[in-house]
Formats: structure tokens, sequence, C-alpha cells
């Protein structure tokens, strides 16, 4: 096991490789993914020219979930918004309370940049609410206090929707979070397997690959242990990060051991799948920028197909035909599906995929008898 040490001790020694493990997965973890679950407080104009009990009630509840800047007719709207002193602004014009009580389809005015979303979540809340409430005065049939007594039962019982695994109790946004940082996981997984599997082509372009093959050590062994070494810092980084990222971020791979492991195990069918995808680039480059040119190459659109930097559903649909023959898709999925508490059974499809993947880019990677390069 000479060849498997020594293969190791020549993986850590370069920077490069300590990189690709751990700090850039962390870095990437720790500013996305915290920017992702920080709460968002929206900057919001309201003028309320109605004041009613309803229209008060209203901007109440925006002053507990916002930051809300009550105007007058004076305040110039539009400049604040192109400015950017606020995100968006709402007005509620006189009889905007009895029209509604009389079934006209009241809406509030609204005032945002036309080219940016970013307070769309705000937009969605006041609608919602301001919907929900036209239903109640539709019931109410233009009676005052049965509406407000009708209102008043809504608010006590409006409840925010958050949805569950029954079988693990976790959120679909802590899934969510989850599986993004699982990509930030295989963009350094991919990186460092890669850069460590080039040993072999250095052994070759130094001669060593040609002095060792004239000692009793076989190829197979050769290309085993070093396949092996790539796999054992692969599952050194895998633990590493799992064990970790969740002290520093605020992520969960499984409310329970188990389901960690079946995060790692996961992780691991990856690795396996970046090894063969090492081993060929390393098998066919000729030199070492022609390595770093392939592994750039197949590398980075196999990250982003995958869905490794943003969900592939963003993409358009013929992408997203040709992002499910990519590993990392397969990889997410089954990282998704455990973490769902569908355990590894749920992901057999999957792993199969990624198992049998490297197996097969190894035998067609070694069934072409590579020439020396040195």
């Amino acid at each position: 096991m000479t060849i498997l040490s020594n293969s190791i001790k020549r993986i850590f020694r370069k920077r490069t490789n300590i990189l690709f493990m751990l700090v850039i997965p962390i870095l990437m973890n720790l500013f996305l993914i915290s920017a992702a679950t920080k709460d968002v407080k929206y900057n919001l104009g309201i003028l309320d020219q109605d004041s009613t009990p309803f229209t008060k009630e209203l901007v109440s509840k925006m002053q507990e979930k916002y930051n809300v800047t009550l105007l007058t007719p004076s305040d110039d709207v539009k400049g604040l918004i192109v400015n950017k002193k606020l995100d968006i602004a709402f007005t509620f014009q006189s009889g905007f309370t009895a029209d509604m009580l009389e079934g006209k389809d009241v809406a509030a005015i609204s005032y945002a940049l036309e080219a940016s979303n970013v307070a769309r979540p705000v937009q969605v809340y006041v609608s919602s609410y301001i919907s929900s409430a036209k239903q109640i005065a539709t019931s109410a049939k233009g009676n005052e206090d049965v509406f407000y007594k009708g209102l008043e039962a809504y608010n006590k019982n409006a409840f925010a929707v958050e949805y569950k695994s029954f079988s693990t109790g976790v959120s679909e946004k802590d899934v969510n979070n989850a599986v993004t940082s699982l990509g930030y996981i295989a963009f350094g997984m991919l990186f460092l397997i890669s850069f460590s599997t080039s040993l072999i082509l250095e052994d070759k372009l130094t001669g060593v690959y040609d002095r060792i093959t004239a000692t009793p050590l076989t190829r197979s062994s050769y290309f085993s242990q070093h396949m092996l070494a790539s796999f054992l810092v692969a599952a050194i980084q895998v633990l590493l990060l799992i064990s970790s990222l969740p002290k520093l971020v605020d992520i969960s791979y499984g409310s329970t051991s188990n389901q960690q492991l079946e995060v790692i195990a996961v992780c691991l069918a990856l690795a396996l799948a970046c090894v063969a995808i090492g081993v060929a680039i390393s098998r066919f480059s000729k030199s070492a920028l022609m390595a770093s040119s392939l592994t750039a190459l197949i590398n980075i659109p196999m990250l982003m197909l995958g869905g490794c930097f943003w969900p592939r559903e963003i993409m358009p649909d013929f992408m997203q035909r040709i992002s499910d023959f990519m590993p990392t898709t397969w990889f997410l999925q089954a990282g998704e599906t455990v973490l769902y508490g569908k355990g590894l059974n749920g992901a057999i499809p999957e792993l199969s995929y990624l198992i049998g993947f490297a197996a097969l880019l190894l035998i067609v990677t070694f069934a072409f008898k590579s020439e020396k390069v040195r």
C-alpha cells in the first residue's frame, strides 16, 4: 500500500487541494446559505386616506412584519421609491372600506420599481389579506358589525403554512437549504478529486509511472491505490463538512444520526463518480494544461446543469432534460430524498445511476490502452 499512503500525502501537500476540500465549500455555505436564510426587512410606505378600523388593522399588522413609514399626501412617493428609500408603497384611498362592504372590487394602489421584484412577497401578503377581507365583506352583505366580527375571527384563526415531512418533522425550507449546501459540497468534491487524480498524469509526465511498471507492482494495483486514495480523501472531506457546517450555518443534514449517515452515503456515491471522472481526465490528457482545461470544461457545466449553483427549475425545459443525465442531478435528488425521510431505499434509482456511471466510465477508460505522454 505504498502508492496509497504516498498518494494521500501528496494530495494533502498541495494547498489548492485543501482549498477545494474545506475552505471553498465552507465559505460558500457561510456566505450564500447565511444570505438565503436571513430574514429580510422590507421598507414600506403607507398612505392611509381611508383611516377605518380595517385599514388601521392592516397597517398595524404590516408594522409588525416590516419597517413601515406613514406617509402624507405631500410626500413624493415615486421619488422615495426611485431613490430606494422605500421598497414599495401602498395607498388606501378614501372610501376603500365602504366600497369593499358594498361588494366592489377594491385594491390598494401600490408603487414599486417596475423592473424589480424585491418587494413581491409584501405585495402578495397585502393582496392576500385584502382578498380574504373581501370574502368576509361579501358574506356580511354590507353589515359593518358582522364584517368586523368576521375579520376578528379571521385574524385569530389565521395561520402560516409550513410544509413538513411527517416522518422527520423537517420543513421544506430546511431541506432546500441542506440541498443547496450539498450542491456547494459537490463543487468542492469534483475539483478536489479531479486535482487529486491528476497525480496519475503527473507520474506519467515525470517518468515515475514507467519506472513503477518495471517493478513487480501491477498496473491494476497502481491505479486501484490511486483511486482508493482519492476516495478516502473525499470521504474525509465529506465527514468534516457534514459534521462542521451545521455548527457554522443554519442548516441541518437530518434530524437523526441515521439520516445524517444516509446523507454521507449519498455523498460517497458521488465521490465514486468523481473519482471515475478524474481518472478518465488523467488517462486521456497529454499535458497538465490539457487536464486543467478538461477539468473546467467538464466540471463547471455539470455543476450548473445539475442544480448545484441554482435550482434546476429556473432553467429552460431543454436544459432540464439535459440535466437529467448529470451525476450532480442524481446526487442532489438522492440527497433530497433521504432528507425528506424516505431513506436510502427511496434513493436507490439515483444511487444506482451514480454507481453505474462510475463503473461504466472506468470500464471505458481502461478499455483503451493509454499512450506514453513523456
